[in-house]
């Protein structure tokens, strides 16, 4: 499994996503998608599962409510945990690409340590996404340096960063500010 969260919402961590499910179920991997906290109302998880192949359904793909992760963060990720593990026996997947959440109307700091806490409870890996938008390539390393030690603390790793929102002025200062960041 690997999990794709990012620092902030908005950001692009939703098209890294579908890629990766994409890349993983045209490999011929049993891939499925899990949502840990995610609104009913929202609509890319049919996105994800449509790209998906394990056949699963939007609530096998689904763990807790945002509002629940906001307010009940230890029972929400117990919950999660159990979901999950549920879900992956029943599709019998080979892979799972796991997605934090996203952005809400109610702005909530420790959503990012939150979703890195939820990587650690599943045993996976992390895919950061992280945008260029309003960021110079020192302020972005910086960003990417904060949010691995998030996850690290966490209990988990960072196995892979992806730069989202970068001009084609950007690329090459952000990809030397990122190797000069370690």
């Amino acid at each position: 499994s690997v999990t794709i969260i990012s620092p902030e919402a908005a950001n692009g961590r939703n098209v890294v996503a579908l890629g990766v499910v994409n890349a993983l179920a045209s490999s011929g991997k049993k891939t499925a998608v899990f949502r840990p906290a995610v609104c009913k109302k929202e609509t890319f998880t049919d996105v994800l599962l449509a790209a998906a192949n394990t056949g699963e359904t939007r609530e096998q793909a689904t763990g807790v409510c945002p509002k629940r992760a906001r307010e009940d963060k230890g029972g929400a990720r117990a919950d999660i945990v159990a979901t999950y593990h549920e879900t992956l026996a029943e599709t019998e997947a080979e892979a799972a690409v796991i997605v934090g959440t996203d952005k809400s109307a109610i702005n909530d700091p420790s959503l990012f340590s939150f979703n890195a806490d939820v990587a650690a409870d599943l045993a996976s890996p992390v895919f950061l996404a992280v945008c260029t938008i309003n960021r110079t390539p020192e302020q972005l390393a910086a960003t990417v340096a904060a949010s691995i030690a998030t996850v690290e603390a966490a209990g988990t790793k960072v196995i892979g960063v992806f730069v989202t929102g970068a001009e084609d002025d950007q690329v090459t200062p952000s990809k030397e500010a990122l190797a000069d960041a370690g």
